[in-house]
C-alpha cells in the first residue's frame, strides 16, 4: 500500500497530490510539514492517507471535500 499527501480543498478548486510514499513515516512527515505551513483562511487543508492506488487516492481525497458535489470540477 502507498501513502498518498493531498491538498484537500475546501471550495471550487481541484485537490492537489503533493506526493506519493511507500514509507508511512516519511509520508506522516511531509504531512505535518506542509499542514504547518497552511495560514488561516487558506482554501485548503492537507491530509495524507493510504490508497491502493492513484485512482482510490483520487476518490478519498474527494469524498474529504467540504464542497458540495454538484459544485466541484468535473473532467480532467
Amino acid at each position: 500500500m502507498r501513502y498518498y499527501v493531498y491538498a484537500i480543498h475546501t471550495d471550487d478548486t481541484r485537490n492537489r497530490l503533493h506526493d506519493v510514499f511507500d514509507n508511512l513515516a516519511e509520508a506522516a512527515a511531509i504531512e505535518r510539514e506542509l499542514q504547518s505551513r497552511t495560514q488561516p483562511g487558506d482554501n485548503y487543508f492537507v491530509r495524507m492517507f493510504p490508497a491502493q492506488n492513484v485512482e482510490e487516492a483520487r476518490v478519498k481525497a474527494d469524498r474529504m471535500r467540504t464542497v458540495p458535489p454538484d459544485a466541484q470540477l468535473t473532467g480532467a
